[in-house]
């Protein structure tokens, strides 16, 4: 994009964006560490309006990280991705979503540095209990983790992969049902 066009665009979305631009300056260590995870400019203002302006699944994130009674006064001037769902009481810094569209987030807690793509679902199961998830943790397009387990630090949940026992650290799961293909580095085969 032309550097004046999108100099132009970007002050112009500035002007909407003042409530968030406050609200972005009081919790910015929090946002900066998800920022870092959106935008080749790192942290900052200047990114913090870029992703802001683009990207709708950041806003969503933004607005959680808010919370929802001062989030619900802003939305409507930058409206978050409809689809994405976020139940859970805690999300670690650094969480970055992609290309979420159908995706549920119900755990009882997600750890630093979570990766998310589309048609995720993490839920409960029909005794109600969520995942709790570790810490630098990747799920991809159209996983399922349900139920009141575990998923360790260090894991990759594979696409499509339905996943209803606990996972342990460092371990790469696929499949329905799901199996551990690779633990600590060394290739495996073993079902949960």
């Amino acid at each position: 994009m032309n550097p004046y066009t999108q100099a132009i665009i970007l002050s112009a979305s500035t002007v909407r964006m003042l409530p968030h631009i406050g609200l972005y300056l009081l919790k910015r260590r929090q946002i900066d560490a998800d920022l870092e995870k959106y935008s080749p400019d790192g942290r900052g203002l200047r990114a913090f309006i870029k992703v802001a302006t683009r990207q709708r699944v950041f806003r969503n994130l933004f607005y959680y990280r808010m919370g929802e009674y001062v989030s619900v006064f802003i939305k409507w001037m930058l409206p978050p991705e409809r689809t994405l769902n976020i139940w859970c009481p805690h999300i670690g810094e650094g969480c970055h979503f992609e290309h979420n569209y159908a995706t549920y987030l119900n755990a009882e807690r997600i750890g630093n540095n979570f990766y998310c793509l589309q048609l995720v679902t993490l839920g409960n199961d029909a005794q109600g209990r969520r995942p709790t998830i570790g810490d630098n943790v990747s799920i991809y397009t159209g996983a399922t983790v349900f139920g009141g387990i575990t998923i360790g630090n260090d894991v990759v949940i594979g696409a499509g992969a339905v996943v209803r026992r606990s996972v342990p650290d460092h371990c790469t799961v696929v499949g329905n049902p799901a199996r551990i293909v690779r633990k600590d580095g060394q290739k495996t085969d073993i079902k949960l």
